[in-house]
C-alpha cells in the first residue's frame, strides 16, 4: 500500500509540469485577437467617418511585441493620415469576446499615456469594422482590411 502511495505521488508530480505547460499554451491562445494568425499583419484603413480631425486614411500594422525576455504581447502600430500630418497611435492590451475585438490606445509610444480605445467587430478573417476613439482625432470610424499576413511586408 505504501509503495502504491509513493508510486502515485511521484507520477503526480512528474505530471503536473506537463499540465502546467498545457495550461499555459491554452491560455495563450486566449491573449489579444485570437490565435496569431487570424490578426498579424498589415491592414488598410478605410475611413468612414473621419472624426473632428479629419482622417483620411490610414495603415494598422499588428505584431507580437517582446515586452521583455521571453514575454511576448500583442501590439499594433495605427498611422492615421490626417488633412495636415499623421498620426500615429499604439495598440495595447488587445482583448477579443466573440467578434469584439478591443484595445487601449496609447500615445507617443507603447509605454506612453494611454488616450483612447480602440473597438471593432471581425466582419470575416482580415476584415474588422471598427472605431478609433482619441481626444485628438474624435471618434473615427473605419474599414481595416489585412493585405499582409506579415507586419514587414
Amino acid at each position: 500500500m505504501r509503495r502504491a502511495g509513493i508510486t502515485l505521488g511521484l507520477l503526480v508530480l512528474l505530471a503536473s509540469p506537463i499540465g502546467a505547460s498545457i495550461a499555459l499554451a491554452g491560455g495563450k491562445g486566449k491573449e489579444g485577437w485570437g490565435s496569431y494568425g487570424s490578426f498579424v499583419g498589415r491592414y488598410h484603413v478605410k475611413v468612414l467617418a473621419g472624426g473632428s480631425s479629419g482622417v483620411r486614411g490610414g495603415e494598422l500594422t499588428m505584431f507580437i511585441q517582446e515586452e521583455f525576455p521571453g514575454s511576448e504581447e500583442p501590439a499594433g502600430i495605427l498611422k492615421l493620415t490626417t488633412k495636415t500630418n499623421n498620426d500615429v497611435v499604439y495598440l495595447k492590451e488587445l482583448k477579443h469576446r466573440g467578434s469584439t475585438r478591443t484595445a487601449i490606445v496609447k500615445g507617443g509610444s507603447f509605454l506612453g499615456p494611454t488616450i483612447g480605445s480602440f473597438k471593432a467587430a471581425m466582419k470575416k478573417p482580415g476584415v474588422l469594422a471598427g472605431t478609433v476613439s482619441t481626444r485628438g482625432l474624435g471618434q473615427v470610424k473605419a474599414l481595416f482590411t489585412r493585405f499582409s499576413k506579415k507586419p514587414t511586408q
